[in-house]
Order: C-alpha cells, then structure tokens, then sequence
C-alpha cells in the first residue's frame, strides 16, 4: 500500500498545507481520501489522472474536506473518464453529491460533458456507510470507523486493510476510541493534530492547546473547537494506548514541532512525523 499526503492544512488557508486529502495505491486500485482544496492539482504533481481514480471516500462534509469534490469529478470527465465515479461517504452523502451536481449543472450542459463521455459515465454512484461497514476493493477493504468530531454527526475514519498492511486514517476528531482499537492491529496512523501551540495563562485563544483549560470558560465557538478535535496531549494517549508502529500527524496550521513532539513522545517510542504535504508513505 502507498500513501501519499496531498494535503494536510485546516480550513485556514496556508500556502504550504493544501486542504486535507490523501491518495493511496492499495490492491489494483488507486483511492482519494477527502478533497481538499488543491487536491487535484496534488494529484497531477504526483502523477495521477482523475480518469484513473478508483474511488473517493469522504470522511465528512465540511467545506476544507470536500471543496474540491467538483473539481475531481468535472477534471475526470473533461479528459474523458470511461467509467462512473464511486463516492463512500456517511449518512447524507448522496444528498451533498446530488446537490453539487446540480449546482454545476449549466457548467456540464455548456461543456456538453454527457456527449463527451456518455450517461452511465455521468452516473455517479454514492454508498453511504456508518459504523463497522466494510467495503471490498480490488484485494483489499475500507472499515468506516465513527469518530468523535463533536456537533459533526455522522464523521468517520477509515481503516484499509490489504494482505500484509492496514491503515488507519481518522479524519477529524477528539480523541476517539474507534481510531485506538483499529489502531492497535495497524502498521500506520494517519491522525489530525488541532490546537498545536502550549497554553501560557488565562483562557486559551484558538489555536493554543486546551489541554490544560477550563472549557467551560471558553467561548462557544472555542469550546466546540475544543470538543471537535485532538490537541497533543490527546494524540499523545491515541497513540500510547494503541501502540500504533507510526504515527503521522495531520490537519495542521501553526505547529510548535518541539513543544508537541515532547508531550506525544513522552510515553510513546514509535516513529511519529509531522506530515507534511506530497509526503510519502509505503504501509
């Protein structure tokens, strides 16, 4: 199995970490995970087509995860894709697609991409999934995996598993007990990293670690931040407690590397590396 990080930023803008999304080779098949701004253009640094993309999977349907969506399905049928797309995503999913589609509808008619590829190309097939749902590729298997991601319900990781490696990609998340047990039986965890900087005094600004804070003091919007995602000391217990053989940290804005490093390391001794966008990974 290889991974490749295409983008590993958050929804704030930031030249060096594109939107999150990640490409995997598993089995015969190639697999976007998430499309984040800038991953089809990832996808062309790394020598990939949008024609020969196997299938998307969607963790869930915040803007910084799913903003390229179009872009990916119109690219492939601009350079003439032969066969229909297949989106995997949560409860809703189809709705969203169903809606995109029909948001760039004039697009589609005025390029006349139906003449250009056909109806049954067009024809996009969407599964939806929920906890504990498998889905069976070319020799290997995707396991959705309900996470933790506060007032964003449903949010799903995804565990892929081929003959001899499993993967482990959490989405967006607090710290989650799904993502510790499939975790526990993987060979790589590819995990958000949120609120990356220490807390120095007083009522954590965003961004800062929350760690140590009395979330009830926090704003409402802080607290959901809060709730939602996993700042170092908490991917510091995912990964004492799964004892995953690496760890790659994802979904970052301002990381203090030292600082965050020290405090997941302390009692966890595996490889863990800051992830970085086009990084690649054999699993």
């Amino acid at each position: 199995m290889e991974l490749t990080l295409l983008g590993t930023g958050t929804p704030m803008p930031d030249p060096e970490r594109w939107g999150p999304a990640n490409h995997l080779r598993i089995g015969g098949d190639t697999v976007l995970v998430d499309t984040g701004n800038g991953c089809v253009r990832r996808m062309v640094q790394i020598g990939q087509d949008m024609t020969d993309l196997d299938y998307i999977f969607l963790t869930h349907m915040h803007s910084d995860h799913t903003v390229d969506l179009m872009h990916v399905l119109i690219t492939g049928w601009i350079r003439y894709r032969k066969k229909p797309y297949t989106i995997i995503g949560p409860a809703r999913t189809k709705d969203f697609v169903d809606r995109l589609i029909h948001a760039f509808e004039e697009d589609i008619r005025i390029r006349r991409l139906h003449d250009r590829v056909g109806e049954d190309v067009m024809n996009v097939r969407v599964i939806e999934v929920n906890h504990g749902d498998t889905f069976e590729g070319d020799d290997w298997r995707a396991t959705a995996l309900e996470v933790e991601h506060g007032y964003v319900k449903p949010a799903l990781g995804f565990a892929f598993e081929e003959e001899r490696s499993k993967l482990v990609i959490s989405g967006d998340t607090a710290v989650s007990d799904a993502i510790i047990e499939a975790s526990s039986t993987a060979d790589m965890l590819v995990h958000e990293l949120m609120q990356t900087q220490p807390h120095r005094g007083g009522p954590a600004p965003d961004g800062r670690d929350y760690h140590v804070v009395d979330r009830e003091g926090l704003t409402e919007f802080a607290r959901r931040i809060a709730n939602s995602h996993t700042c170092p000391h908490g991917l510091a217990e995912v990964a004492e407690k799964s004892g995953v053989p690496h760890l790659v940290a994802t979904h970052m804005g301002d990381v203090d590397e030292e600082w965050s490093r020290e405090v997941i390391c302390a009692n966890y001794s595996n490889p863990f590396t800051f992830g970085e966008d086009l990084m690649k990974f054999t699993v």
